[in-house]
């Protein structure tokens, strides 16, 4: 495991990928899902030796539920097409994803409605005086169960000028929805726990319920009494968390590791079989210690529900901002000494600037300096030809 990790942080991608962003292998080509790291089929810059995007996806490190484990999924990075637009023209903003993303929004418009929508809000700013004279909303229009979700505007300001972002928020309106494996996007989180981060889960609204009768150990087999309700197969099992019992109480093989609790609370696990109202099995082998109040429920657990996601507390650590003035766009990453030679041991700490020779452990080679394209950044500071200044997206005018 020393060379992928099993997080949604950026250094849990394969290492034998550079960070590299020139290169058509670089991680950030690599996405999560159920069945583990795997390279994205008909990604336009990267060498996945396939064009269509609705292949399978090149396995590259098989684990089972990785990315319903991740909790949250996070949104990566942000792109579009340089140019100069015209009044009326379209606008594209390309978002990029570590999980796949399922989307259900109302269908995009050429007009500003943004009702049951997902839709991402920028200004249009006039060049004189850097000043908002008006806003696009750039509405969901595909990509729905990829990595990779377009949002399309329409400009509707004669003037010329300038594009940016108006609040750096994903917005979610009414019966619009954003999901993931991991149950949710840009979950709430609490602190850290042992296998995994810790997030705020609700119970379900419960079909039944019941109380282990004899601890279970690395077993399909559960056996309950105190029964509520009737437990049918495909239910969900959960714990509840109510009282001094721990919401985290349910231990199980997953493919990941022998001690994981996840499945306590993500709705992974399920009724595959009822031999009767006080025997059952279930879908993996678990672990439950006597006494553990359960919850079966055909709809899962509750979630909480965000109208907005910040896109300032993003990226793969989810508290990176991806459309600052030091944020890169997809395909430039941050290519600094550690990315260009990460597969190389570093004598004295990557601060040296060199590869000890292991010989006499004093002389090097000098790594290739190299600095970032500056065109791959979001944004850049950007003065009115009159007065004002803001923050505009990177090679993009409005004529």
């Amino acid at each position: 495991m020393a060379i992928w990790g099993k997080t949604s942080g950026a250094e849990s991608r394969p290492k034998s990928l550079p960070m590299d962003s020139n290169s058509g292998y670089s991680r950030e080509f690599v996405t999560a899902t159920s069945k583990g790291w795997v390279m994205q089929p008909g990604t336009a810059s990267a060498a996945t030796g396939n064009d269509n995007a609705s292949a399978d996806p090149e396995i590259l490190v098989a684990i089972r539920n990785l990315s319903v484990n991740f909790l949250s999924g996070n949104l990566l990075s942000i792109d579009w097409t340089d140019g100069a637009y015209a009044d009326g023209a379209t606008f594209d903003l390309v978002l990029t994803f570590d999980e796949e993303i399922t989307v259900t929004s109302a269908t995009r418009t050429a007009n500003q409605v943004v009702t049951n929508k997902v839709f991402v809000l920028l200004t249009e700013l006039g060049g004189t005086d850097m000043a908002s004279d008006g806003t696009m909303a750039c509405q969901y229009v595909s990509g729905s169960g990829t990595n990779t979700l377009t949002f399309r505007g329409v400009r509707s300001q004669n003037v010329a000028g300038f594009l940016s972002f108006a609040d750096n928020f994903i917005h979610v309106n009414g019966t619009a929805t954003l999901q993931s494996d991991s149950e949710t996007f840009a979950g709430i989180l609490a602190e850290s726990g042992t296998t995994s981060v810790d997030s705020i889960v609700l119970d379900a609204s419960s079909a039944a319920s019941g109380q282990v009768n004899g601890a279970v150990s690395d077993s399909t087999t559960i056996v309950v009494n105190n029964v509520g309700g009737t437990i049918a197969v495909g239910q969900v099992v959960t714990v509840n968390g109510e009282g001094s019992a721990p919401a985290a109480s349910i231990t199980s093989e997953n493919g990941i590791n022998a001690s994981d609790t996840s499945g306590s609370t993500d709705n992974t696990i399920t009724i595959t079989a009822v031999a009767s109202q006080t025997s059952f099995t279930v879908s993996e082998n678990v672990t439950i210690a006597d006494d553990i109040e359960l919850l079966f429920s055909a709809d899962a657990g509750e979630v909480i529900e965000q109208n907005s996601v910040s896109m300032a507390l993003e990226g793969p650590d989810g508290a990176t901002s991806v459309v600052s003035s030091t944020a890169y766009r997809t395909g430039f990453g941050v290519d600094t000494f550690v990315g260009r030679v990460n597969m190389l041991e570093a004598g004295g700490g990557y601060g040296s600037g060199k590869v000890i020779n292991e010989t006499d452990g004093t002389d090097g080679f000098a790594a290739e300096s190299f600095t970032v394209d500056a065109a791959g950044l979001v944004t850049e500071t950007q003065a009115g030809s009159a007065s004002g200044s803001a923050e505009i997206l990177k090679g993009v005018t409005t004529a």
